[in-house]
């Protein structure tokens, strides 16, 4: 099961993983503003390879930005935010090669607004996309809204997808007067993890490398496995809480201190 998706044949589909493509090819076409939560393991980097095969064989206008940065976390104690600066640099990168990049904000984001406004002027459309969406931190997300507001004339410019785990619709909740302007502007879809489906996915992995499922499983191999995997997901979360509580007890120690 390594690096086994090497065409769109590959893929496997159910109706979760349909109705969350057909969203996020929907935010790349008309604009928008979507998060893709799941656990990891349920297909959301997959789908965004799945969204770069599609613009590439339908010949779709579309400009794809992943600003990337090395380690990146949600606050300079973990390792590197990524800043709303790193992602207008990012944008202008990708529509002006070699551009120099203007040196204040201020200037440096108007000259990312006239990039796509020229851009956007010639028929192509953009869509900013960033993986690991869980590890922003939320004075980034915080301006998430600007991004989306840049306009021309009436059309907006820059869509955005926000790729996760569950801890990014924490950091999304409504609840949060620090992100609810972006909150309100941003749909929300959820990607189930396979559970059920395990079975359809794996006739569908061995048909793909031409092995009959019935002639390697014995029939209650499939509940084995989920179970399994279950038990694993419960750790990692367990191990995961574990993990921010030990977290937060040395942060208060060390206010203490």
């Amino acid at each position: 099961f390594n690096n086994e998706v090497r065409s769109a044949a590959d893929l496997w589909m159910n109706d979760n993983i349909r109705r969350v493509r057909a969203a996020v090819r929907n935010v790349a076409q008309h604009g928008g503003m979507l998060a893709v939560i799941a656990e990891s393991g349920a297909g959301k980097s997959t789908l965004r390879k799945d969204l770069a095969h599609w613009i590439k064989s339908q010949a779709q206008p579309v400009i794809v930005v992943e600003p990337y940065i090395l380690g990146m976390e949600d606050s300079t104690r973990k390792g590197r935010p990524l800043r709303a600066e790193d992602i207008t640099t990012a944008v202008i990168n990708r529509l002006m090669p070699g551009a120099p990049i203007r040196q204040s904000d201020q200037r440096r984001k108007a000259q990312m607004h006239e990039a796509l406004r020229a851009s956007s002027e010639t028929g192509n459309r953009h869509i900013l996309i960033i993986e690991e969406g869980h590890r922003l931190s939320r004075e980034t997300i915080r301006h998430f809204k600007g991004f989306y507001e840049l306009e021309d004339g009436f059309k907006k410019v820059l869509s955005i997808i926000l790729i996760g785990q569950t801890e990014l619709e924490k950091k999304l909740s409504e609840h949060n007067p620090e992100v609810r302007e972006v909150v309100q502007r941003c749909e929300m879809v959820k990607l189930p993890p396979l559970d059920n489906h395990v079975e359809g996915y794996l006739r569908h992995k061995f048909d793909r490398a031409g092995l009959q499922f019935d002639a390697i499983f014995a029939p209650d191999a499939v509940d084995a496995i989920r179970a399994t995997l279950r038990q694993a997901v419960s750790e990692t979360v367990r191990g995961q809480r574990q993990a921010r509580e030990q977290r937060r007890e040395r942060e208060r120690q060390r206010g203490q201190r």
